[in-house]
């Protein structure tokens, strides 16, 4: 029960997704220093950015940082001792963090522009401040000499040169470092939890033998009897422990397919919300485009065509015939990009379905074979088709009745 209790009451762990990947922190005070650690990585721009009309942005930067660290001090720190309120303002904090970087109004050490301004700016203000102005987007006035260069050096960097490419390659670097960490800490979070249940079950052992041992002593006339009682209860003891050994091989198991796995469950997570949503995107403009195709013809027919058939111009039918054409193939085209998604959508839950499927087999010990691992990631990494587009000749009815009528005018 006391076990169940402290479970409940943990805090949560503070978790903020950066430009790169997630970061962890443990408690608000590192998560605070780490916020203050932040502000200083634009504090080279002294009073130079109002001279080149930038302070608004740097006014961005310190407003949104002051509002993380309030959040941090007011918060975090103030409810540690209580847990749901905690917890609360964790998620908020974590909110807040995703929008302020989404909007473009922070950026932190784990950027992969960051090195690339922090390099432009060992050079000088003017070039650091170039270098921000064109990863923010921003216009900068007056250019003189120095900005001029400075701006020609950051857009050489934005289109991709050497420095890129390994500033780049050195952020992925630090992220796989920092996921290879986490996953050794909680691997060895599993190992101490299940190492603690294994060596009170020894020592529960221990003091068995031990009784059984006084029992002796104290039980010459029975000695027989309670040798017979301790082979039962030592076979009974292995087995169990052979069991639990067992379970604990199976957890371990399940957690390195689990690492395994993670980032592809992710991944057709996020190919799931991102295709229901093109869905019903297009399923929306599809609606849209068959009620504007029957509304136009209809005011078409009732402006142009509201008289007999001898009256009516060849060229209004060509304009009907040209509207209805273009309309219906429109209308097939969004409907095969709509039925593309939805196929993709249906294959991304599949395989995520699959994924945790397989996870519950192997905690179960009831996972595949080793020899039957290949077939099985095979079927879950199958490269995803579609024909979404490779039916579609466009609007070749159109071209058929145009040489049909040429034909019969010649």
């Amino acid at each position: 029960m006391s076990e169940e209790i402290e479970q409940e009451i943990k805090l949560k762990r503070i978790t903020i997704k950066t430009e790169t990947g997630s970061k962890w922190f443990d408690e608000p005070e590192k998560l605070l220093a780490w916020v203050q650690q932040q502000r200083q990585l634009y504090a080279f721009h002294a009073q130079q950015s109002q001279r080149y009309q930038m302070h608004q942005l740097f006014t961005t930067f310190d407003q949104s940082w002051n509002n993380l660290q309030k959040q941090v001090t007011d918060g975090l720190k103030r409810f540690k001792n209580d847990p749901d309120n905690y917890n609360n303002r964790v998620e908020q904090f974590s909110n807040s963090f995703n929008s302020f970087l989404d909007s473009k109004k922070i950026f932190t050490e784990e950027a992969p522009f960051y090195e690339f301004v922090k390099r432009q700016a060992d050079k000088s203000v003017e070039f650091g401040l170039a270098a921000i102005a064109a990863v923010f987007d921003v216009n900068v006035s007056p250019i003189d000499r120095k900005m001029y260069q400075g701006l020609q050096e950051a857009d050489a960097y934005i289109s991709g040169n050497q420095d890129r490419v390994k500033d780049e390659a050195d952020s992925l670097q630090m992220l796989k470092e920092r996921w290879d960490e986490e996953q050794t800490s909680q691997r060895d979070t599993w190992i101490t939890e299940y190492q603690t249940t294994i060596d009170e079950a020894t020592r529960q052992n221990l003091k068995v033998d031990g009784l059984i041992s006084d029992w002796q002593d104290q039980t010459e006339t029975q000695t027989a009897d309670l040798e017979t009682h301790k082979e039962q209860f030592k076979a009974k003891f292995d087995d169990e422990l052979a069991s639990a050994k067992t379970d604990l091989e199976n957890l371990t198991k399940t957690y390195d397919d689990k690492l395994a796995l993670h980032a592809a469950v992710r991944y057709w997570g996020i190919q799931q919300k991102s295709n229901r949503n093109k869905a019903i995107g297009f399923g929306i403009v599809m609606s849209l485009m068959i009620i504007a195709v029957v509304t136009t013809l209809m005011v078409f027919v009732d402006t142009h065509l509201n008289t007999t058939i001898k009256d009516v111009a060849l060229n209004k039918l060509i304009t009907v015939a040209v509207i209805t054409t273009f309309g219906i193939w429109l209308i097939k085209v969004a409907a095969n990009i709509f039925m593309s998604h939805l196929h993709l959508t249906t294959d991304a839950q599949e395989r995520r379905t699959m994924i945790h499927t397989y996870l519950a087999l192997t905690r179960k010990g009831q996972g595949p074979k080793d020899e039957d691992r290949q077939l099985i990631l095979q079927t879950l990494f199958r490269p995803s088709t579609t024909d979404m587009v490779k039916n579609d000749q466009g609007p070749t009815q159109l071209v058929d009745m145009i040489n049909r009528l040429s034909t019969k005018s010649n």
